[in-house]
């Protein structure tokens, strides 16, 4: 039987719409399936050396250079070359991803008949964009939804959103949660040799974000809750791994408030960050939106208990005084929250358990890979 052959579109090949792919790449049965890759790296080249295993693996990979912003002119040639592409190597399945690349892939798909168009949005801009810049988004997703045979949510959150902005009706989505995979579970060695990585020491309460610092993930919200903590409990440490634009404002709100390099840390973005998640003792996750947080899941994998701000579709993944504790966007709750946790380790370790055993339940790879073959097979 000839496999079904399924073409991954994306312009973004960062954060968590790379680990979505990098997953299907992976772990899709590659005898039942020819999965190819159509995606930009003008947002990060440091993706390359992955891409290049991919390549060393028989998986096609076809760099178009899509841009993050509106450019019309740029986006009409990527579009052409998309189509081009998909006309030429024949697909069973499109599969698109993001905003750039869903709205070019699906437009381009629709021009290559007989391909089964799939789209997951990961976060959509009408989530974050207000005032006539949302309506301009909610318009061109409902243009290219008429493309989609299915809208992959991965909340049903996020699945409600859509269909209350009429993006799409309720039979053209589904939700397809993200998944994390399950490490095994650290040590005291591994967790004190995580600590030593990030110059913690053995000892100390350590709270931890893992992340880009960009406005999505309110890395000033985050600095401010930390002061409120070092308040409580001097001798807490809170460490954020990653870099971003608004790096520079945090460190100087960070250096305002007396925290910088006593109680906050900024370490750089780490190639080997799921290995430290054992380092922490509480995962604090300052966002204003999300789609399905992949360090929130990687978090919980690990047995590390989530502080989070209740944001749509977070409850679905952090159950209250389960696996974690949700809060408002405040500091002070926020604050409160972890301090609660941080002062009660059998709490503490019970929650990360319960969050291991929900990754485990509900979020396994494997469980996301098998929903994606049936779609691809067309089964759902």
């Amino acid at each position: 039987m000839a496999r079904i052959k399924v073409a991954l579109i994306s312009e973004a090949m960062t954060g968590g719409i790379y680990e979505h792919v990098r997953q299907i790449l992976e772990h899709v049965d590659r005898d039942r399936f020819d999965v190819s890759v159509i995606c930009s790296t003008l947002r990060d080249s440091r993706v390359e050396p992955e891409l290049e295993k991919f390549c060393a693996a028989g998986m096609a990979v076809v760099r178009i250079p899509m841009q993050r912003s509106i450019s019309p002119w740029h986006d009409y040639h990527c579009y052409r070359r998309i189509m081009w592409e998909l006309r030429v190597r024949r697909f069973d399945v499109v599969h698109t991803h993001g905003s750039k690349g869903g709205v070019l892939g699906r437009l381009a798909a629709s021009r290559s008949p007989g391909a089964r168009v799939l789209h997951t949005g990961h976060s959509f801009p009408i989530q974050w964009a207000r005032g006539p810049k949302r309506a301009f988004y909610a318009a061109v997703e409902r243009r290219a939804c008429r493309q989609t045979g299915l809208v992959l949510a991965l909340t049903q959150a996020q699945r409600e959103m859509l269909i209350h902005a009429r993006i799409c009706p309720p039979g053209k989505t589904i939700v397809v949660p993200n998944a994390a995979d399950l490490p095994v579970l650290p040590g005291h060695e591994e967790r004190s040799r995580a600590r030593r990585a990030l110059g913690l020491d053995a000892s100390e309460p350590v709270i931890a974000m893992v992340g880009r610092m960009v406005t999505q993930k309110h890395p000033l919200l985050f600095v401010q809750t930390v002061k409120l903590i070092a308040e409580a409990r001097p001798n807490v440490r809170a460490v954020w791994i990653g870099d971003g634009p608004l790096r520079k404002a945090a460190e100087q709100a960070a250096a305002r408030e007396g925290i910088l390099g006593t109680n906050l840390l900024l370490a750089r973005e780490q190639n080997n960050a799921r290995l430290l998640f054992s380092a922490f003792d509480v995962f604090l996750m300052t966002t204003r939106w999300e789609g399905m947080s992949y360090s929130v899941l990687e978090a919980m994998a690990s047995g590390v208990p989530v502080v989070a701000v209740d944001v749509p579709g977070m409850n679905e993944i952090v159950q209250q005084d389960v696996t974690g504790k949700l809060a408002p966007p405040d500091a002070a709750e926020l604050a409160a929250a972890t301090l609660e946790l941080l002062g009660d380790p059998d709490k503490r370790a019970a929650f990360g358990a319960r969050a291991r055993c929900r990754i485990e339940e509900r979020h396994s790879v494997h469980g996301f890979i098998s929903t994606l073959e049936n779609l691809y097979a067309g089964r759902i």
